[in-house]
């Protein structure tokens, strides 16, 4: 094959067209990647450092030009270690929350105490992460805003920030385990810089500095041009998020937050936290009081007529819907949309301290400058309940003292992450009268595995992985398929 392509030949027998670089999965030993418009061979494997003392696999990569390739022997492990360059160090390792300069008043952030919607969107941030974790650890696939697999990612992560996506109950669907011929196949917003739930998006290639911050404010004024009133703006670069507010009179930033972490796959980041309090939290409310006042409507429906007309209409429709109405957006994000008879009580992931909620209450809290996490006041240890302007948790007080720097998204970190600690347990939730886990499904279910009867006949000793929702984007999934356990047979 590499004879033909350095003769020019393209017409490759049994070659498949894919949308974008292949990541190297686990089971998988190599992967090359041959780029016919730089005549380059990119080769990524798996490689241990003799002096790793925790025997850990490393995602290496190296690339050689077609022209220097002249027999088998370039391509042993030897060989490329030595001639290859190294594409992975193109990519910066960014460091923690970055502050901007001050050539815009800076916005401070604070988020509120989370609901149970957004107990639910942590998690499932946590799995599509890990779901698709092997395409996020190869960012040479996705890395700059030209890249169609960055273009994806971004357009998940905002839709699972604003609950903007279809759930469906057609198991046959999703198509598990994720493997070799896993592609996310979505559909992305076509432009670098759109509108999205009244938010004004900007795609960026990085936010490391004040100048990557100015050019990407320089697009929202060339996009939206002479501003009458004001708009709020999100800055996405995959790794980092940062938020806008502009007006006639001034420019406003905030501090660049992490999206994407090492962590990512079992810890909540805390960029997408303040997303999703953006993007469906109380901030959505406040924002739309003044258009909900003003807000005419016809009919004068009760409000459990209401609630029977919206959970009687498809997933896809009901998100439009929300999204025609400042008072159907309010009753959307007020519930647990597309799933009936389903209720959180504890919110172990958004409020760690106690995992409560209590309805109807506003308990006194205070949210953790670094990592976003909310906590009830009443809740801390007595040593940290002393006024201050930042609150810092223990755990991140204790971070910061371990490490100088924060490091963020290391090529191949979040496999190995999960390889060494196990996977946070899946979502305690109430469904009609009885208490299930919410499981995030990774193999398909037992009945659709006839391997698995070579172990045992009647399948009586195998979790069954029943799938009961898929998750979609725009009718595409999204990866993500998830079951009702039994609380007892979870625990076993």
């Amino acid at each position: 094959m590499l004879k033909n392509i350095q003769e020019g030949i393209k017409d490759l027998d049994n070659a498949i067209l894919i949308p974008f670089p292949f990541p190297l999965w686990q089971n998988l030993n190599y992967v090359y990647t041959i780029d016919s418009d730089s005549a380059s061979l990119t080769v990524s494997f798996w490689h241990r450092e003799e002096e790793d003392e925790d025997l850990c696999l490393i995602l290496y990569m190296r690339r050689l030009g077609l022209g220097s390739i002249c027999q088998a022997s370039d391509l042993s492990i030897e060989a490329l270690l030595q001639n290859g360059s190294n594409p992975l160090l193109d990519i910066h390792h960014e460091r923690g929350m970055l502050q901007v300069e001050k050539e815009y008043e800076h916005w401070e952030i604070g988020i509120g105490q989370p609901s149970t919607l957004n107990e639910l969107q942590y998690r499932i941030f946590m799995d599509f992460v890990y779901q698709w974790r092997f395409f996020i650890d190869d960012r040479t696939t996705w890395h700059g805003h030209s890249s169609t697999l960055f273009d994806k990612l971004c357009d998940a992560f905002l839709r699972l920030a604003a609950w903007d996506f279809e759930i469906s109950s057609e198991c046959e669907i999703a198509k598990l385990p994720l493997g070799a011929g896993s592609f996310p196949s979505w559909d992305s917003h076509p432009a670098e810089v759109f509108w999205f739930h009244g938010f004004l998006v900007i795609l960026c290639e990085d936010l490391e500095t004040s100048w990557s911050i100015s050019v990407a404010i320089s697009r929202v004024k060339e996009f939206v041009g002479h501003l009458e009133s004001r708009a709020n703006c999100i800055l996405i670069s995959l790794v980092d998020i940062a938020f806008v507010q502009i007006s006639a009179s001034k420019i406003q930033c905030s501090t660049i937050f992490p999206l994407l972490t090492n962590s990512s796959a079992t810890k909540c980041s805390a960029g997408f936290r303040i997303l999703t309090y953006f993007l469906t939290s109380p901030y959505v409310k406040e924002r739309g009081n003044n258009l909900l006042a003003r807000e005419v409507s016809s009919i004068a429906l009760p409000t459990e007529l209401l609630e029977m007309v919206l959970s009687a209409v498809s997933p896809y429709d009901i998100v439009a819907f929300a999204q025609a109405s400042f008072m159907f957006e309010n009753w959307y994000y007020s519930s647990l949309p597309q799933l009936p008879n389903m209720v959180i009580h504890y919110l172990d992931v958004s409020i760690p301290c106690c995992g409560r909620r209590e309805k109807g209450e506003r308990k006194e809290g205070v949210c953790c400058s670094a990592c976003y996490v909310w906590r009830h006041s009443e809740c801390l240890d007595l040593r940290e309940r002393t006024p201050r302007e930042y609150y810092i948790c223990s755990e991140c007080r204790i971070s910061n003292e371990q490490a100088s720097a924060r490091p963020k998204l290391l090529p191949g970190a979040i496999g190995r992450a999960n390889r060494r600690g196990k996977r946070p347990k899946g979502c305690r939730v109430m469904f009609g009268k009885h208490e299930k886990i919410l499981q995030l499904r990774v193999s398909a279910p037992a009945v659709m595995r006839p391997e698995l009867r070579l172990m045992d006949r009647d399948l009586t000793s195998t979790p069954p992985n029943q799938i009961d929702y898929v998750v979609l984007f725009g009718g595409m999934w999204s990866g993500l398929a998830f079951g009702l356990d039994d609380l007892a047979s979870s625990r076993i």
